[in-house]
């Protein structure tokens, strides 16, 4: 077929989803006033639950007064602070409310967070977490109860990367068991060596679920400082370390461009 008649290849490749953290009190006005600015701008807002562990109000709410505003949130819900009883009866609310997209997540150690004491609940991992899901999406609860109306949920996976070899390796061949499950995508924690996001491409391809990389802002050296200090976290090249602090004003931001598969 001559170029010049060919129909252009319309489909998008990459999408650029923020995620915004809900308040730290009941005030949602900068929230909103975040989503607004972003709306446009961006192909899906998701909302955080108590992102690496600091205590915010539950993503509930938030994404309701999304909703409000017509912007179609994807609520991200972690089993750290949740047993399996808890787990389901917030996706049950969220599913009465409108909420159509979910993000699940294992969540980050209390230990990182503002309030260290707290304890995990220790009932959830990510396979019984999505075991949750999809029996609410066919209608039953985790005990084989029947609903009175299933949810139908677009469920999305997040996992958070290491520093380790064999860690990223094991949650790449993962992948292959996220499809039984119902998953469309999974993304990727922030890590500085695209070699570790290639180790999960071959099992997104094999399973056609989408795979997202993230972007991480780097603010200031102290940011920097604090990441490498935790725990299994993937390490930030001393050549950001020096960008930074060779910087020439403090609100200096490095960006690492991310990727989707």
């Amino acid at each position: 077929m001559d170029a010049a008649h060919q129909k252009p290849n319309t489909e998008k490749r990459y999408s650029l989803i923020a995620e915004i953290d809900p308040p730290k009190g009941v005030d949602l006005a900068g929230f909103l006033d975040t989503a607004l600015k972003v709306r446009g701008r961006v192909d899906n807002v998701r909302v955080t639950d108590s992102e690496h562990a600091i205590m915010r109000m539950s993503p509930i709410a938030p994404c309701l007064a999304l909703i409000d505003k017509a912007i179609e949130p994807i609520m991200i819900i972690t089993g750290r602070d949740r047993n399996r009883i808890s787990f389901q009866a917030d996706l049950l609310s969220a599913a009465a409310l409108g909420i159509k997209k979910i993000v699940v997540k294992e969540g980050h150690d209390p230990a990182e967070g503002d309030q260290p004491v707290a304890r995990t609940s220790g009932d959830l991992d990510l396979v019984s977490m999505l075991q949750c899901v999809a029996a609410l999406n066919s209608g039953k609860d985790l005990a084989g109860e029947s609903l009175d109306g299933a949810t139908d949920f677009e469920i999305g996976v997040s996992m958070e990367l290491s520093d380790d070899v064999n860690f990223n390796r094991e949650r790449a061949e993962f992948v292959l068991q996220l499809e039984e499950y119902g998953v469309t995508s999974v993304t990727l924690g922030p890590t500085y060596d695209i070699n570790i996001v290639e180790q999960f491409v071959p099992f997104a391809e094999k399973t056609g679920i989408k795979l997202y990389s993230s972007l991480m802002f780097l603010k200031s050296v102290t940011m920097i400082r604090y990441l490498n200090n935790l725990a299994g976290t993937p390490s930030i090249p001393q050549e950001f370390l020096k960008l930074a602090g060779g910087a020439d004003c403090p609100n200096f931001w490095i960006s690492l461009t991310g990727r989707q598969q």
